[in-house]
């Protein structure tokens, strides 16, 4: 089947994730995604931040489809115009870098190597801008409801990590390398143990809307959101 990219714009953004959709937890500071809440009103916040940063920066997501079903999505952006990163110890991203925030698979497609496939997409983006690097924050746990992608993902597909911490370490990637390879090469290097992408789906996912908290509170835990909220996958 054929597997196509599309850009995230206003109108893509009706396909991604239920859940995403109306998770700000990268887009706005916690204060500002709290206050959201309170109002009912993060969906809006979310289109708001996708419209101001395709005009200022552009960009900024890609919608992968297999036929017409959805199987996958990554965002990124410039750091500045994600107030989330700053909340992280392993912070801040670099100023050279481009930030990718968080990507979902589908659990048809784990294994596929679509994972690496988004990845590759969003150097190519970035390097035509004169960005040569990726950073991250991944997931050192492999928390299932995070917000962010397991670290060891990131690794598989050539980031490093450039600040440990024992959750959320960041991790860089150097495009001038990745975006050399050749198609031969991207095929030869797929993953042969498929690292696990988010696979729970709505009625797994709730067990974790009532977990006990301990040092942050729920909102100032990267990977999660408070009060039966969403999780960003």
């Amino acid at each position: 089947m054929h597997r196509r990219m599309v850009n995230l714009t206003l109108d893509s953004l009706e396909d991604v994730p239920g859940r995403c959709r109306a998770c700000v937890f990268w887009e706005l500071s916690p204060l500002r995604a709290e206050a959201a809440r309170e109002v009912g009103e993060p969906a809006l916040e979310k289109e708001a931040w996708l419209s101001h940063t395709l005009l200022e920066w552009g960009g900024c997501g890609r919608i992968a489809y297999e036929g017409e079903a959805v199987a996958g999505y990554v965002t990124y952006a410039s750091p500045k115009f994600v107030p989330r990163s700053m909340e992280f110890p392993s912070g801040p991203v670099s100023p050279d870098a481009a930030l990718l925030m968080t990507a979902f698979v589908s659990p048809a497609y784990a294994g596929t190597g679509l994972g690496r496939q988004l990845v590759q997409t969003v150097a190519a983006d970035v390097a035509r801008r004169g960005i040569y690097a990726i950073e991250t924050f991944g997931d050192a746990r492999g928390e299932s409801n995070a917000c962010l992608v397991p670290a060891d993902f990131y690794r598989s597909v050539g980031f490093k990590t450039v600040r440990s911490d024992p959750r959320y370490p960041r991790l860089r990637l150097e495009l001038r390398s990745a975006i050399d390879r050749s198609v031969e090469a991207e095929e030869a290097m797929e993953l042969h143990d498929p690292v696990e992408w988010f696979r729970l789906d709505d009625t797994e996912l709730e067990q974790f809307f009532g977990e006990a908290t301990t040092g942050r509170s729920r909102l100032d835990r990267p990977g999660t959101q408070r009060d039966g909220d969403f999780f960003d996958r």
